[in-house]
């Protein structure tokens, strides 16, 4: 649980810590229009030996740099002026290996089990916690630092006022880990299916038909999916189409379910829309929304981070309290005649 509530922190902002780590290569002052992928796909690709663009990553703030995924890496491209910033090679960042320990403690099938039954824990925890706070009903914290009441208090206060919010992370964790045993009963509970993409055949192009390029792709993508805004590019070469996912920005919850394939000369042949999601997909969308935060944006994510900090003051407050538990007496509440009632 410890384990949990650490990582979750980290990671209810990961987006905004890693562009802190490589400033460098995130960050570009917008100035002028902006460059065609296909021009932004050139840059990066004569600067690392002629190496095929495997996709594009855009950003949907004006101040962060566009990507272009290489077999090699990853290359930060400045947009505007087509400055190739650096190159993030393949492998394992800091990152990365705390979002593996969240979901599986980088351990595979094994680690998985541990966290998803951690969460059963955490919820039979806070219901036991309820149930010992609820006859004192103390709130106060009391002596000080060195003091052991004061940690018996902090316990007890912090539990109670971020039970609601530790509750729904235990709970939509849990959700999410037993998601393969869960999802069936929501589909069958909601008579509904999961969302199947849209296919059609991918036939032979028209006498005379040209190739189409990325930005090409986006724009038909655009029309397909109206007031969704592009965020990535699959290139043809890997999969043999192009893939364009869009999003939803004012929909934080299934938003991203936007997804467009066309082939090399600009026909759609593959279709998924946010819009088209089932009851079931838009539950199993907001459990995972509201474990993350994303649900109401920055004010739900920080109350997230706060509630998974907390955890970590709770499994050492807790820790103390086991083991000074002969010695910690709660303040009884006072009975019917001492208050006067």
């Amino acid at each position: 649980m410890v384990i949990l509530g650490v990582t979750g922190s980290i990671l209810e902002f990961e987006p905004e810590l890693d562009r802190s780590l490589h400033s460098q290569l995130s960050y570009v002052t917008p100035v002028g229009r902006v460059l065609s992928l296909r021009e932004i796909g050139d840059v990066a690709s004569r600067r690392f030996n002629g190496e095929p663009v495997v996709a594009y990553l855009l950003s949907t703030s004006p101040d962060l740099s566009w990507q272009v995924v290489l077999p090699s890496g990853i290359v930060y491209v400045n947009q505007y002026t087509g400055e190739v910033l650096g190159l993030r090679p393949r492998g394992q960042t800091f990152l990365g290996y705390v979002r593996a320990l969240h979901v599986r403690l980088a351990n595979g099938t094994f680690g998985r089990n541990i966290l998803k039954w951690s969460g059963v824990t955490m919820l039979l925890s806070l219901a036991s916690g309820l149930y010992l706070w609820w006859p004192m009903k103390q709130i106060r914290i009391r002596g000080r630092w060195s003091n052991r009441q004061l940690w018996f208090d902090l316990h007890n206060a912090i539990g109670i006022f971020l039970l609601l919010p530790l509750a729904m992370l235990a709970a939509t964790g849990t959700a999410i880990g037993f998601e393969d045993q869960l999802a069936p009963l929501i589909y069958k509970l909601t008579r509904s299916t999961p969302i199947h993409t849209t296919r059609g055949p991918v036939r032979e192009p028209a006498p005379g038909a040209t190739l189409i390029t990325p930005d090409e792709a986006v724009a038909i993508a655009r029309i397909q999916i109206p007031g969704a805004v592009p965020y990535r590019v699959q290139m043809p070469k890997y999969g043999g189409l192009y893939v364009v996912a869009l999003r939803y920005p004012q929909d934080r919850i299934t938003g991203g379910a936007n997804q467009v394939g066309l082939d090399h000369y600009g026909k759609v042949v593959s279709l998924s829309r946010a819009s088209d999601l089932s009851s079931g997909d838009r539950i199993l969308a907001m459990i995972e929304a509201i474990h993350t935060g994303d649900v109401w944006g920055m004010p739900s994510r920080i109350v997230v981070w706060v509630a998974s900090t907390m955890v970590l003051v709770q499994a050492f407050s807790g820790l103390l309290m086991w083991l000074y538990r002969s010695r910690i007496v709660p303040t009884p509440a006072p009975s019917t005649a001492e208050s006067g009632l």
